[in-house]
């Protein structure tokens, strides 16, 4: 077989081809996966944003004590069942829902965030040891404290702590 010099044009245009198809099939998943890392970075910032909050109200009483008596009735109602429910002040109550919150944004940053497979399981047992007891237990069965949050994230949340 003898190839002539327009067979072999016609072989190096469909390798160039099939190079191009390989290249444009990396960058497509290298800009998912960038994408999908900038998504976690967003997610992270935002929860360090909420901890940083949250901590300086838990930090400063006088904080605390203004928001607490600018809060809405159905906040103002999850403070005064949480105090009720755990045997705590309207004070007490308002640090442990603070604490509740960044612990429930940092598990949910986790839950939506690229892992693996050990790290899914890791964070299961966590959110099954941490939200199956008080006070986490009690916030989580709060209507008002779950309406804080992504129903989807809440139900998972919901199952992981039914399971055996």
């Amino acid at each position: 077989m003898n190839l002539t010099v327009q067979d072999w044009g016609a072989i190096g245009e469909l390798l160039s081809a099939v190079a191009i198809l390989v290249t444009l099939v990396y960058l497509a998943n290298q800009i998912k996966y960038a994408r999908l890392t900038a998504m976690d970075g967003n997610r992270a910032n935002r929860v360090v944003g909420i901890r940083d909050l949250n901590g300086r109200l838990v930090a400063d009483a006088d904080a605390r004590m203004a928001w607490n008596k600018a809060i809405d009735p159905v906040f103002r109602e999850l403070h005064e069942d949480i105090s009720e429910s755990l045997g705590l002040s309207f004070d007490e109550a308002s640090i442990v829902i603070l604490q509740g919150w960044n612990w429930m944004y940092t598990h949910w940053a986790q839950y939506h965030s690229m892992k693996s497979p050990e790290d899914d399981a890791e964070l299961k047992l966590i959110c099954k040891v941490w939200y199956g007891a008080d006070p986490m237990k009690t916030l989580l069965r709060h209507p008002a404290f779950r309406a804080c949050f992504e129903p989807a994230f809440v139900s998972w949340l919901d199952g992981v702590v039914a399971a055996d």
